[in-house]
């Protein structure tokens, strides 16, 4: 049985990449699950804090996916960067973006409030916090492998993993000084005298070395389970970063 030709034509087409959209939009539905339980327990409670810490949060969380997918579509608009403003623009990002990563694991610590609930309403702040961090946990990773895709493009690929490796490790220091410095990626701006005697300070302390060792190596380990089921499903696709 012979096909008609434009179905033969269809098949050779090579098929867009979609992991882009489909991973916005789980991430877009999370977290409105997790803004729906918040306010769910303020309407109920009375108690809107954690509404408050919670769209904080995410905020924080999704900036530096935000910062990667734009650069993204900077690189990939024709003639809009290039030479040197092209690598001003892209190492700058990627700064920035390494600036405000440890951000989005860092609400999995959020669990640590947890402790404060009442038993009454201790199933549902669990439910609420984790789907939290599990929004945070997925932007970051998300971000990663944005960040992971384009560094292949700028070095090798035994140097990229290095880096992207690395900035797990930065991440896990980077949680250290949230949770226990109550530091923000801000300060780096607005106090960087006093944020970096703390940095030096924190550089001698056993439990930051144990936070960064802990959550670096946990976060290195989530990032390569993430890029090898990410990939594995693009393996037919283009995985190349534009």
């Amino acid at each position: 049985m012979l096909y008609p030709t434009k179905f033969l034509v269809r098949q050779s087409t090579p098929t867009v990449p979609s992991s882009q959209g489909e991973g916005l939009r789980a991430l877009a539905l999370l977290t409105a699950v997790c803004l729906l339980f918040a306010v769910g327990r303020g309407l109920f409670t009375g108690v809107w804090w954690y509404l408050i810490m919670g769209a904080w949060n995410l905020f924080l969380a999704l900036f530096p996916l935000g910062i990667m997918l734009v650069l993204r579509d900077l690189r990939s608009a024709p003639g809009l960067l290039t030479g040197n403003r092209l690598k001003l623009v892209t190492y700058s990002a990627l700064a920035l973006w390494l600036l405000f990563m440890p951000n989005a694991p860092y609400i999995i610590t959020d669990l640590f409030h947890l402790r404060h609930t009442d038993n009454t309403y201790i199933y549902y702040d669990t439910l609420l916090i984790f789907v939290g961090a599990l929004t945070g946990l997925l932007a970051g990773l998300y971000s990663t492998l944005l960040a992971h895709r384009l560094l292949n493009t700028l070095t090798n690929g035994v140097t990229a993993w290095g880096l992207v490796l690395a900035c797990q490790a930065l991440a896990g220091f980077g949680i250290f000084l949230g949770r226990f410095g109550r530091w923000n990626s801000w300060h780096l701006v607005s106090k960087p005298i006093v944020l970096s005697r703390a940095l030096w300070d924190a550089l001698g302390d056993p439990v930051a070395q144990k936070v960064t060792l802990t959550y670096g190596f946990g976060l290195a380990v989530l990032y390569v389970a993430f890029w090898l089921f990410t990939e594995s499903r693009v393996s037919t696709r283009s995985a190349t970063y534009p």
